[in-house]
């Protein structure tokens, strides 16, 4: 089997991605690198749900160090009307921080594979319906081509409600939002 590395969000979109990813003669190791999750107690629940899937699975999972900076730092500078950067509009405001968390995703996610000298990589949020998937490719493509890397584009999008399920029944959770403090916000006007 080849190895992946598969970034990874929570247990509902990895168990699905997993099991397809075998399928494809795929051995995954899981990167649990979420700095835009919101709150240390979101992040750790999700982080206990991946772990406990990961041991019951036999799969290696490589968790950094959680650093919401590295994401919240840069969207702040583009909300002070005192910066270059500032953006009013709400939807350009949407899009471009969601750009920067997949970029900044794909990103380290291709340098942890580079490290670890592994040629595939690739990503649970192409599970979700509500991700970018365009731009998801097109973004770690290019970022796999700097690194000399391969980016694996599937379309999980098939199995959204089957992780759910499988989340559901062995009680592990099922985020509603992306994980950023945005996606709360938005999630509650909704």
């Amino acid at each position: 089997m080849k190895k992946i590395l598969l970034h990874t969000c929570c247990v509902s979109c990895l168990s699905y991605v997993h099991n397809k990813l075998a399928e494809r003669d795929f051995s995954p190791i899981i990167f649990y690198y979420n700095p835009s999750i919101q709150g240390k107690i979101e992040y750790l629940n999700r982080l206990k749900d991946v772990d406990d899937y990961c041991q019951k699975n036999g799969l290696e999972v490589i968790i950094p160090e959680y650093n919401e900076e590295e994401f919240f730092k840069p969207i702040k500078l583009w909300q002070d009307p005192k910066s270059l950067k500032f953006i009013n509009d709400k939807n350009r405001f949407r899009r471009k921080r969601c750009e920067f968390c997949y970029q900044l995703k794909m990103f380290r996610t291709a340098e942890q594979a580079k490290k670890k000298r592994i040629k595939y990589f690739s990503t649970t949020l192409l599970t979700s319906p509500y991700q970018d998937h365009e731009f998801i490719d097109y973004i770690a493509s290019q970022i796999a081509k700097e690194k000399n890397l391969e980016f694996v584009y599937d379309d999980f999008r098939k199995g959204y409600w089957q992780g759910r399920n499988y989340s559901r029944s062995h009680k592990f959770m099922i985020p509603s939002y992306c994980g950023c403090t945005f996606s709360i916000n938005e999630r509650m006007l909704e």
